[in-house]
């Protein structure tokens, strides 16, 4: 597997507008340990001053973005447009969704899918499975590569030096008791997907989560995404799952592929 290769841009520092650089870093700031933020706390997470922290948080609030009683800000879903810019522009990920859906009915299990970013794997669309309770992540949701199925697929298909450079650089961190922390053993899990064109994982970023991914490739063999199923481990063996989704999923990876 080819990842597709982009060229490298770089920007001179007098193009950039740190302003904005430092407006998204702000936006940043707010996560699920920090859904609210006083001028101080921002200032000490960016590294910028209270007045200059304070500013930024007061642009949010005048356009929409957060909201605040005076002395703590939160955010607010108009972020959201934020990602639905990207959606809206790029054209895979909206052109993917009927796929997920026909994927989605056919084998009765939530569909995504999902793109390398950094050594994040990003879950771009979604498609959830008729049931009331749903196992899986939400569209925008980041996880580190090596803790999700569709993440380690995508890993796989790495060029050797870029892989090596990431597992040289990346922090093994347990999320479960069954987390792979061991980098060489990550390596030779790695080797094995990239060897059988798709990846099942359990319990390595949640109990009880099962992943089952393939790779998405260009009709010139470029690696674009991932295409995975997330589904409760107690809902089947592993066997059984890996037989029922894996010709599916690469079966529909196989029709986008002639569609990109």
């Amino acid at each position: 597997m080819r990842r597709q290769a982009l060229p490298d841009v770089v920007v001179a520092k007098r193009d950039v507008i740190e302003g904005l650089v430092k407006g998204l870093e702000v936006i940043r700031a707010f996560s699920d340990e920090s859904m609210r933020l006083s001028a101080s706390e921002l200032a000490d997470k960016v590294q910028i001053t209270r007045s200059a922290a304070r500013r930024y948080l007061l642009t949010l609030v005048h356009v929409g973005m957060a909201q605040t009683d005076g002395r703590q800000f939160w955010l607010t879903p108009k972020v959201l447009s934020l990602g639905h810019s990207y959606l809206d522009s790029a054209r895979l990920p909206r052109a993917i969704v009927p796929f997920l859906q026909r994927l989605t009915t056919q084998l009765q299990e939530s569909t995504n899918y999902s793109v390398l970013e950094g050594d994040d794997v990003v879950y771009v669309s979604r498609v959830n499975a008729p049931r009331v309770l749903t196992a899986g992540f939400d569209p925008g949701t980041r996880l580190p590569a090596y803790t999700s199925t569709a993440g380690r697929v995508l890993l796989s298909g790495l060029p050797e030096d870029a892989l090596h450079a990431y597992l040289e650089r990346v922090e093994l961190v347990a999320y479960t008791h069954m987390t792979v922390i061991d980098k060489d053993v990550l390596l030779h899990e790695l080797m094995a997907i990239r060897e059988a064109g798709f990846g099942v994982t359990e319990n390595q970023y949640e109990v009880g989560l099962r992943g089952i991914s393939v790779p998405i490739k260009s009709r010139r063999g470029d690696l674009v995404g991932a295409l995975s199923v997330s589904m409760s481990i107690g809902s089947c063996s592993r066997a059984e799952a890996t037989g029922r989704c894996v010709p599916a999923l690469q079966a529909t990876a196989n029709t986008v592929m002639l569609w990109i």
